[in-house]
């Protein structure tokens, strides 16, 4: 990701890269600090955290890489813009963080299709997340951390508030601005990290 958009690169060789496509953000420019993404089913989801005005998701079909791309979403129907996305690729959902709310929640059933779920609000802010089959990380900023079980969004007729929060932490040795973490393989050991100079890493037993 760059002011310009996304790139993609063939690193079969590391010694001879290259460039094999290119696809222009709707937001470009020095205004642009941080562009975040992941992949599902073949198609790369892409976000932009600045121009709220003008960004867009955008998702591009990677499956005939390195030969070729195609761009097959480009709206800002749903959303502009969003720090960071975090796919739950046993459930199909999409979660965008710091979007038009703390985090926003959509189905990829379809996954060039994506559809709203859920807006959660239960913290201020969402700054990053980690979602494995239904159980979310949620890295809260100045809010802390949080564990929250969304598994009622699969219901027919979801509650009004279809999740469980598990657990939550706001205050911890080192405790600044929640950032961002990581689930180990087995799903016994959270490792997550306070955006501040100096700070400890923090290693959970979850």
């Amino acid at each position: 990701g760059t002011t310009a958009g996304t790139h993609f690169f063939d690193v079969t060789n590391p010694a001879t890269a290259t460039e094999v496509a290119f696809v222009a953000g709707a937001y470009t420019g020095s205004g642009v600090v941080h562009r975040d993404y992941h992949d599902f089913q073949g198609y790369l989801y892409i976000v932009c955290d600045e121009g709220w005005s003008t960004s867009t998701l955008q998702i591009v079909d990677i499956s005939n890489l390195p030969t070729s791309i195609n761009v097959v979403y480009d709206s800002d129907s749903l959303f502009n813009t969003a720090h960071n996305i975090f796919i739950d690729t046993a459930t199909a959902k999409l979660y965008a963080c710091a979007g038009n709310t703390a985090m926003d929640i959509y189905s990829l059933h379809d996954p060039v299709n994506p559809t709203f779920l859920y807006s959660y609000t239960n913290v201020g802010h969402v700054h990053d997340a980690y979602v494995r089959n239904d159980t979310a990380y949620l890295n809260c900023g100045n809010d802390g951390f949080r564990i929250v079980d969304f598994s009622l969004l699969d219901l027919p007729l979801p509650p009004p508030m279809p999740y469980i929060e598990l657990a939550s932490l706001t205050s911890y040795p080192d405790a600044g601005y929640n950032h961002s973490g990581w689930l180990s393989d087995d799903g016994t050991i959270y490792v997550m990290q306070d955006e501040n100079h100096g700070y400890d890493v923090k290693i959970m037993d979850v």
